[in-house]
């Protein structure tokens, strides 16, 4: 269940209630008409989309998936993170430009029909729209090959070929021998990566930063 967009819908619900009631305008019966389904849409996307998992290690020492990261964000692109004793694979889930065409496309038709009200309601429908989408793809990359990136965008990190592994509070940067790649992830996550990567990652490219 998606909290953020169950409270969008029921925000975006009360708002089409409250201007069917002054309907007598014809601009607030066009917001009131447009808020009403698009927010029982965010409730209903909200209600059967599930949230990520977080940080899961498998109970099987056996398995050679040694750790899953439901979320990490590389500019606006959501990768599933999936580590080995060996490399660090990450799943595309969301691609950052149809996301941010969907949020366009809805936010103008939004605004043309019901004004900054509905640009807005239009924008979270976009992001529930996404995180549904996002849960569908993170299910069906679960019950495939995690080890392999044979998506498109998929990427994979040697251990060995990264100069340097650090994880911060709200990131895991990878030191490449060109630069630095930055993933964002949530501030619940280090206290439970931390032990797993010690374990994998060769200790001298290891770094915590605080």
């Amino acid at each position: 269940m998606r909290v953020t967009s169950i409270v969008s819908g029921t925000i975006a619900v009360a708002v089409g209630v409250l201007y069917l009631l002054y309907s007598s305008d014809p601009d607030y019966f066009l917001v009131g008409i447009f808020a009403l389904p698009l927010g029982g849409l965010n409730l209903v996307l909200g209600i059967v989309t599930a949230k990520a998992g977080g940080v899961s290690i498998p109970s099987s020492t056996h398995d050679p998936v040694k750790m899953i990261v439901d979320r990490g964000v590389i500019g606006s692109t959501i990768y599933l993170m999936a580590f080995s004793d060996k490399k660090l694979i990450l799943k595309r889930l969301t691609s950052g430009r149809v996301t941010i065409l969907a949020v366009v496309v809805l936010a103008v038709l939004g605004l043309l029909f019901a004004g900054f009200i509905g640009a807005a309601i239009g924008g979270l429908t976009a992001f529930s729209l996404q995180e549904l989408l996002t849960q569908r793809k993170r299910t069906a990359a679960k019950k495939g090959d995690l080890l392999a990136a044979a998506g498109k965008g998929d990427l994979q990190f040697a251990y060995d070929d990264l100069e340097r592994v650090q994880l911060t509070r709200s990131r895991l940067r990878l030191h490449l021998k060109n630069g630095i790649m930055g993933i964002v992830i949530s501030g619940k996550y280090p206290e439970k990566m931390w032990p797993i990567l010690k374990m994998i990652v060769p200790p001298s490219k290891m770094r915590e930063a605080t």
